[in-house]
């Protein structure tokens, strides 16, 4: 899995592969999203850690109906906080996968 361009640095990224950017999260696997739904949690208690963008993450993981709503009303409320918490969870997302690349298989 490729992490698309960043279209919050990249001047040049397209409506296209920022809609992949914000959308990557919803083709994890469920453990992923078990995983983020703990981190939002831990942040929501910790000081340090800003659980808000990682339970959404988690939640579109585990429920993208839902959570696809909550992220879509987020996005159009926030939008420059909807682009910072999808680069702060893309960012966790590319190091989970340099520390376990044989990850990268496609779920099946």
């Amino acid at each position: 899995m490729n992490a698309p361009a960043d279209p919050i640095n990249d001047p040049t990224a397209t409506p296209d592969a920022e809609a992949a950017y914000a959308h990557r999260i919803e083709d994890l696997p469920k453990e992923v999203g078990v995983m983020l739904i703990t981190v939002g949690v831990l942040g929501m208690a910790l000081p340090g850690v800003v659980g808000g963008p990682a339970l959404i993450a988690g939640g579109l993981v585990l429920w993208p109906k839902t959570f696809g709503r909550v992220e879509s009303w987020f996005e159009r409320r926030f939008p420059k906080a909807h682009l910072h918490s999808m680069q702060q969870i893309n960012r966790y997302l590319d190091d989970l996968e340099k520390r376990f690349p044989e990850s990268d298989q496609p779920k099946g």
